[in-house]
């Protein structure tokens, strides 16, 4: 497909299936008014992703700093801070909804927890803050328990040290407005930044609905989408998923993104500790991903590219354009011709037809049709049935790898041929080839 067509599809799918609706947004409207009438409007700020308006449906939490006071100051203890937090809120806080609430004292935070029956349908998480200091945009910035800024492990891991006094909470800085500011001055530019990154998050849910342990995190996603906007803020929604889905084995294997707040340390600091099984995963998950990219050819495709599967590589030889970054933008579908060669002993030369059935110890010759795109150069995979001895699968210029090819294999293989031009490919053609005993020789 073309660009331009797939990138209204990625449009349409994140504005009709991922992109909060009217209801959602009410809904936590009403209950972010209900914390602030609880604490003071004036000390409540909203942070996350619906704060910088790349939050997907269904909304789960919502984040909510209660500012304190000023850390300059005051020498705050996290733990007084919180004990009279979740006062105020037992106190003033009045349920918008139709829902039952409770209240939880964390480590870090309160949180009110909306629930219908034993089901937690919405959490709230106030985080006691301070502020401290300006960042370039003139706008407060924070310090909030330490806690707070913490993946999931290690969030648990500090509140076992904490509840048995092996640890004792500190304040670390945090600058969520300037993320919000930043976030909101790339989307100015082009609204498909916000776009690229709620599809993404998209496709992060499904693959964490697949499988809990799936350990990508949804703002170290955003903030590799707002890099390719910086570098280019002309990119359109394809290219920004394209570009950060072709980055993911990098992106996974060593921190990039240093904190606002404080550069000394990164928002992507847990991909260090990341096991070899967590990133095969995500690259796995990111194969499929781009494997069903490359086969997009209608809005109804985009499921199987969200469904959060993974694909094994049949082997390690195998590879695909987009690992040579080459986006899959093809125009036209061309034949691959498949010339069977002469064999001694009166077996005759043909053509394959389009079903590609042939007997084992021939040889054969591919070519591209006379309705090829011209300009281009010709890309060539051999791809044997899975469940050959010799999987294959490579990728090579001008010629298939063994030229003339050797049938040797029962099984369903196959040949295409990628046009590409100025780095993108244009045009494609397949041909397959069917091997087993039963066909009759030429």
């Amino acid at each position: 497909m073309r660009k331009n067509e797939i990138d209204a599809i990625l449009r349409a799918f994140t504005k009709d299936q991922l992109s909060p609706q009217a209801g959602d947004r009410e809904f936590v409207s009403k209950v972010y008014a209900s914390v602030g009438n609880a604490l003071g409007k004036a000390n409540c700020l909203q942070i996350g992703s619906f704060a910088r308006y790349t939050a997907i449906r269904p909304l789960h939490d919502l984040d909510v700093l209660y500012v304190a006071g000023s850390y300059e100051n005051e020498d705050p203890d996290p733990s007084e801070c919180l004990a009279e937090l979740l006062k105020q809120l037992r106190d003033r806080f009045r349920n918008p909804t139709d829902l039952e609430f409770e209240l939880h004292l964390q480590t870090h935070s309160v949180t009110i927890c909306f629930k219908r029956g034993l089901a937690e349908v919405f959490s709230v998480d106030v985080v006691p803050a301070y502020t401290d200091r300006k960042n370039e945009f003139g706008l407060d910035m924070y310090v909030v328990p330490e806690i707070a800024m913490m993946g999931r492990v290690r969030k648990a891991e500090v509140r076992k040290q904490v509840v048995s006094g092996q640890h004792r909470m500190r304040w670390i800085r945090s600058d969520p407005r300037g993320y919000v500011q930043l976030a909101s001055q790339l989307n100015a530019k082009n609204e498909d930044f916000r776009r690229s990154a709620k599809f993404l998050k998209g496709w992060r849910a499904a693959c964490k609905r697949r499988d809990s342990s799936f350990a990508l995190k949804s703002f170290h996603l955003e903030q590799a989408v707002g890099a390719v906007f910086e570098r280019n803020p002309n990119s359109s929604i394809f290219d920004a998923v394209f570009e950060v889905m072709c980055q993911m084995p990098d992106l996974v294997r060593y921190p990039r993104f240093p904190d606002r707040a404080d550069h000394a340390v990164h928002i992507d600091e847990y991909v260090s500790r990341l096991s070899h099984s967590d990133r095969r995963k995500i690259d796995k998950c990111r194969d499929h991903f781009l494997v069903q990219l490359e086969e997009l050819k209608s809005a109804n495709d985009i499921s199987s590219a969200l469904s959060g599967d993974a694909y094994e590589r049949v082997s390690d030889k195998e590879t695909f354009l987009f690992d040579q970054r080459i986006p899959m933008l093809s125009e036209t579908e061309f034949k691959v011709i498949g010339a069977v060669l002469e064999k001694k002993g009166g077996f005759r030369a043909f053509v394959l037809n389009a079903i590609g059935h042939i007997r084992v110890t021939r040889e054969i010759k591919f070519q591209v049709g006379r309705d090829a795109p011209t300009g281009c150069m010709f890309k060539w995979k051999v791809r044997n049935d899975k469940d050959s001895k010799e999987p294959r699968g490579e990728i090579t210029d001008h010629r298939t790898l063994s030229d003339p090819e050797k049938t040797a294999y029962i099984g369903t293989h196959w040949v295409e041929c990628f046009a590409v031009r100025d780095g993108i490919c244009v045009g494609r053609g397949k041909q397959y080839v069917r091997l087993d005993n039963l066909t009759p020789e030429m």
